[in-house]
């Protein structure tokens, strides 16, 4: 774990939960962290989760992600501005490397209104299920 966590017990599960979170090309749900921390660390189950990832949200090292389908998701704080990618065939949500608008720019905006800030989902089919 980061050096902000450093108030953290460190744990074997802790530490799985840090990784898939690290090693995730998106945000993850609950469910998709213990299946993926069960891979690296035995003996982890859903409560472990929680408790993790709500240590970790406290310490700053992760934030909850709330897409379109309402379902939080989480990924490591400290990632540079991105978007997302929800595969509607497998589920899976990837992380975009850029971001798809330049603010301001080709933005129709109701008279009067100043934008401070964007979320957006892209919605379509992986690469992987598209083979």
């Amino acid at each position: 774990m980061a050096k902000a966590s450093v108030g953290i017990r460190k744990t074997n599960q802790r530490e799985g939960v840090f990784q898939v979170l690290k090693d995730s090309k998106g945000p993850l749900t609950p469910q998709e962290i213990l299946e993926r921390t069960l891979k690296i660390t035995s003996n982890v189950g859903i409560a472990t989760i929680y408790r993790t990832i709500k240590l970790l949200a406290e310490a700053k090292e992760i934030v909850a992600v709330t897409l379109p389908d309402g379902q939080s998701r989480y990924e490591l704080a400290h990632l540079d501005h991105h978007h997302h990618f929800k595969c509607r065939s497998c589920l899976k949500i990837y992380d975009l490397d850029h971001c798809p608008i330049e603010i301001g720019k080709n933005l129709i905006l109701p008279n009067g209104f100043k934008l401070d800030g964007h979320e957006i989902t892209l919605f379509g089919t992986c690469a992987n299920c598209q083979k």
